[in-house]
């Protein structure tokens, strides 16, 4: 008997062991259809459904069911988003129900196509649609559940890490390899993003890589967390990286360590002490200085990011000055700047742009002309690298000081600075079109034909040699700047398929009820206040009325087109952004949603009322000083928004004028001609301070950079 049961147990152990050695060595099955569907439980068969629901979603988007997401025409774009939701959508779900046995991994891994369906609809929806991000998405999902159940995943990880494949990390958090991986690439590829999402990654080893990673690209940002009070702060001072404690010590022994911070290569590399540190920050003038000089060191690694928001920062501080002492005599207006060099004096003028008075410009120009002596520009430029010459000889161009620049070299030189200025805008260490858009802004102000002539014969050239060496990034740009030169307004418009920059219809301004909806953002401090008096003042009988809310006034037309406008009150700061809040509040539960949105207040509150600009507004009036250098923040967020803007000051007897013109043309249901409103604005603009103030002023036909990057959006490129 014994050996009868030890012969059975023999029997059962080899049986087993044959089983185990079959489950082991399954091949995959590849299938791109399920194979055995009656096995799928009711649990999951909801989910199927599920996935079948947004598949329907993602179909319908284009108007028909065909199993293709039209993508205007373009069969390429069409091709990849309709293969990733229908073709590899499917392959992965029959690869789950056909490869995995467990039914909980089933339910996460069919989970996951579910979001990824949801999250493609939603911004289909929205109308922004990357479909190259959306093509590797499907794509890595797929590749990810082969690999996890093939425990291979790392390496394919390894091999394509992005933003795609970071959406996915929820994935990969059983495999700590793969999960340290992705983490330690996307810290180092995108340390920005992923460290301020730190405190949400689960896996210890990850999340420390990250901050490691991140630490050397951003220091500033591991020097808050570790004088947080934040969970942040124990996640970065547990980190045993030698940099990481490096910017430890900062936090706790520097004087001022949010400046101090900017030092610490030169601390590590041990050719400063933290207590020469120490000096240096704490003299305004010399701390200055010391960032350019810094600036200048790593212009090529990713701490030049840091030192650019450091250096306008501080370019601010010479800026206000000079442009709130702008009533009084030179001498004293420019006493800030009296012991600066002729390079401190241009990265002022680079860096403060945004907000640098027409007569700050000069003053500091003037004596940055008279202290580079006996430099050329050429040599001048030379001698700090070029560093931000297109954005200085943008600015030379729209206060008419270039000539006078150029002027200080031999022709030769100056041909070669102006090929320079329009030749390598694809090739910027950004990889953004700061260049490019400096570029387009300078066409409208440089009067010199014969510098016009050479600057559009090189782009011209430009254009060719980018098509001959089939670079379609270089052709696009340069394709887009010389058609802006060469180019009518009607054909630009045909050729790239942006909408009129000359006339905004009545309609494309109206709700469905045919009522014409304005925001108004004013801002608690005096001048604000005063400007909101004055704004709501001009709107009574026979034509508005006002009512006042507790957070808000609306005014209403009584003659002529409806017309309603919507302004916050402006309480004293901070309650005026909560008035802000709480009118956007209403907007959006009552379904109102403005199409046109105005700025009334000084420029550092410019970003809030920007934060509230969406694709819904087609005009965009902004009334801050500088506002025009916030183009492409607006068109971020608008793509075919009409913007006016000013260069310079932003003026109440200028804005309230061009919103009154504005207004009275809508009263009328007419379009709005900016051409023929700018004619008739310009004649009441005619002589003295007020002239000079409208001058500065850019309506939307004359907005050449915000062309240009409406152009370049419609391209398709997906850069900007």
């Amino acid at each position: 008997m014994a050996k009868c049961y030890l012969l059975i147990l023999c029997i059962f152990s080899s049986f087993l062991a044959t089983a185990q050695t079959n489950t082991e060595s399954r091949p995959e099955i590849m299938a791109d259809t399920i194979l055995k569907r009656q096995m799928i439980s009711s649990g999951r068969m909801q989910l199927h459904i599920k996935i079948a629901r947004q598949q329907n979603e993602a179909d319908v988007t284009d108007g028909i069911y065909d199993k293709l997401i039209d993508r205007d025409a373009n069969m390429d774009k069409t091709a990849l988003v309709s293969n990733a939701v229908f073709g590899k959508t499917n392959k992965t779900i029959a690869y789950i129900e056909n490869n995995e046995t467990d039914d909980m991994v089933k339910r996460k891994y069919l989970g996951r196509v579910i979001e990824n369906l949801r999250i493609f609809n939603a911004d289909i929806n929205d109308g922004f649609i990357d479909e190259k991000y959306y093509a590797e998405l499907f794509e890595h999902t797929y590749q990810i559940i082969r690999g996890l159940h093939n425990k291979n995943v790392t390496e394919y990880v390894k091999g394509h890490l992005g933003k795609a494949m970071y959406a996915l990390a929820p994935l990969l958090e059983s495999d700590n390899e793969a999960s340290v991986v992705l983490m330690q690439g996307m810290a180092e590829e995108f340390p920005e993003v992923l460290i301020k999402r730190v405190r949400y990654i689960s896996n210890r080893s990850a999340a420390d890589a990250v901050v490691a990673k991140a630490a050397p690209k951003n220091p500033k940002v591991i020097l808050n967390y570790a004088t947080s009070t934040a969970v942040e702060r124990d996640i970065v001072r547990r980190n045993t990286d030698p940099y990481v404690q490096s910017v430890v010590h900062i936090a706790d022994s520097a004087i001022i360590p949010l400046k101090a911070i900017f030092f610490i290569e030169e601390i590590m590399k041990g050719k400063i002490s933290l207590s020469e540190v120490n000096k240096i920050t704490t003299d305004q003038d010399a701390y200055f200085k010391k960032m350019i000089e810094m600036r200048q060191e790593y212009f090529t690694t990713d701490l030049r990011k840091i030192y650019d928001r450091e250096l306008t920062h501080e370019a601010s501080r010479y800026v206000s000055v000079m442009n709130e002492l702008h009533n009084a005599s030179g001498e004293v207006r420019f006493k800030i700047v009296d012991k600066n060099s002729a390079t401190e004096l241009y990265y002022i003028m680079v860096y403060g742009s945004d907000d640098l008075y027409t007569s700050s410009f000069l003053g500091c120009f003037t004596r940055m002309m008279t202290r580079m002596k006996p430099k050329t520009g050429q040599e001048f430029l030379s001698s700090i690298g070029k560093d931000k010459f297109r954005t200085f000889l943008r600015l030379c161009a729209n206060y008419n000081t270039i000539s006078t620049f150029l002027a200080t070299m031999k022709d030769s030189n100056r041909n070669e600075l102006m090929r320079d200025f329009v030749t390598g805008l694809d090739r910027t260490l950004e990889r953004d079109l700061e260049g490019a858009t400096d570029v387009a802004n300078s066409f409208g102000c440089i009067t010199d034909t014969a510098l016009m002539k050479n600057i559009t014969d090189q782009i011209q050239i430009n254009r060719n040699e980018a098509q001959n060496e089939n670079n379609a990034r270089a052709f696009k740009i340069y394709d887009i700047l010389y058609s802006m030169l060469t180019m009518g307004n009607d054909s630009l418009t045909a050729k790239f398929g942006i909408p009129p920059i000359t006339i905004m219809p009545f309609n494309q301004l109206t709700d469905d009820s045919g009522v014409v909806v304005q925001q108004v953002f004013f801002f608690g401090d005096k001048d604000g206040q005063g400007v909101f008096r004055s704004f709501t003042g001009g709107f009574g009988a026979p034509d508005w009325k006002v009512k006042k809310e507790a957070q808000w006034v609306k005014i209403s037309s009584i003659r002529g087109k409806r017309i309603d406008i919507y302004c916050n009150i402006p309480f004293d700061e901070p309650d005026d952004e909560m008035s802000q809040n709480a009118l956007q509040a209403f907007l959006d539960s009552s379904n109102i949603s403005p199409t046109i949105i105005i700025h009334r207040g000084h420029s550092y509150h410019l970003p809030l009322t920007l934060e509230h600009v969406n694709q819904n507004h087609k005009v965009v009036i902004l009334g801050a000083c500088g506002a025009y250098q916030n183009l492409s923040t607006v068109l971020s967020q608008s793509e075919d928004a009409q913007i006016v803007s000013t260069k310079q000051i932003g003026a109440g007897k200028i804005n309230g004028p061009i919103i009154r013109a504005f207004n009275d043309r809508l009263l009328a249901g007419k379009d709005i001609d900016w051409v023929q409103m700018w004619a008739q604005l310009s004649k009441q603009f005619s002589s003295g301070e007020t002239k000079q103030l409208f001058d500065d002023y850019v309506p939307p036909y004359k907005n050449l950079g915000a062309i240009f990057l409406k152009a370049y959006r419609k391209s398709g490129m997906q850069d900007y």
